[in-house]
């Protein structure tokens, strides 16, 4: 019986150190990249900036709201 429980503990210390040196090979995961942001002059939306269409120095968030143009 005890050689039996020994056999389990040595082959549970080699899953353990298996499992560990894995670890250690991977890379870290990327870090989530950023986008620049931009607010419609007309209803005020946040949305990214590549999305955006612009007028006279202006973002908006879709045509229709370039058309009518900034909010007063």
């Amino acid at each position: 019986m005890a050689k039996f429980l020994l056999f389990v503990l040595v082959l549970a210390v080699i899953y353990l150190l298996v499992r560990a040196s894995n670890r250690r090979g991977k890379p870290p995961p990327a870090a989530p990249t950023t986008e620049a942001m931009a607010q419609c002059a007309h209803c005020g939306v946040h949305f990214p900036l590549t999305e955006s269409f612009s007028e006279a120095g202006r973002d908006y968030c879709c045509q229709d709201h370039r058309r009518l143009g900034a909010k007063p």
